[in-house]
């Protein structure tokens, strides 16, 4: 099973990561199931959520919070904030971003799924300031796999929502380097550029077929599972 991770948060001993396509569809709930199996994390422990492409990021750093979370039935957001122990969250991507962002000293991480209309509505720079409120430590981050600007082509109305920055223009096309979109954000907020890793152009959601599932290229439901256990 490939897992694409930083092992700056596997040194803080926070088991989390992308699962790559060689595992299956995690939208199936018997396949995100057997990953956790494998990995060896109690699945009563993982809490899910219904992603609205939003900016909304749900709190699990207290008992209270996590009593509160099991109390609703439904939770509509695409972030998480974590720092409660023995507790996992996840969330599902087919090119959008799973956002992996987290204090130096691993007390506090995020993970959100950053789809085009979540970064411009800034859920990376909310997340970051979700954590400078509770901790003085320094932000870490890792953008993990999602299309990249080699194969994200977007029409007028949606580049005009970007900053100019992050927009490309080829052969009369227009293309959006979402890891620029988010790094912009996250250096605004606070986090030193040095700190924000991102993956390579293999990484690429829409262009690999043969590690990763992309709703672009095939226009199916099929998703990544991306996840963080606190131990």
């Amino acid at each position: 099973m490939n897992i694409y991770s930083d092992e700056r948060l596997i040194n803080l001993g926070i088991i989390s990561g992308t699962v790559g396509r060689d595992f299956g569809s995690a939208r199936d709930k018997e396949i995100a199931a057997k990953i956790f199996e494998s990995l060896g994390i109690p699945l009563s422990k993982i809490l899910g959520l219904k992603q609205v492409h939003e900016d909304k990021i749900i709190n699990i750093n207290s008992d209270e919070d996590l009593a509160a979370y099991k109390s609703q039935n439904l939770h509509e957001a695409d972030g998480w904030l974590l720092s409660l122990p023995q507790t996992g969250v996840m969330i599902l991507t087919a090119d959008c971003v799973p956002l992996y962002l987290w204090s130096a000293d691993g007390k506090y991480v995020s993970l959100t799924h950053c789809g085009w209309r979540g970064i411009v509505q800034e859920l990376p720079k909310k997340a970051a300031e979700m954590i400078k409120a509770k901790t003085q430590e320094k932000l870490q981050a890792y953008i993990g796999p999602h299309i990249k600007d080699c194969c994200f082509e977007v029409k007028e109305d949606v580049a005009s929502r970007f900053p100019k920055e992050t927009i490309i223009q080829r052969k009369n096309k227009i293309f959006v380097d979402l890891d620029k979109a988010i790094i912009l954000q996250l250096t605004s907020a606070g986090v030193d550029e040095k700190e924000i890793q991102t993956g390579c152009h293999c990484q690429c959601t829409c262009c690999n077929k043969k590690d990763f599932f992309s709703y672009r290229r095939d226009g199916t439901k099929d998703a990544l599972l991306s996840f963080v256990y606190k131990l």
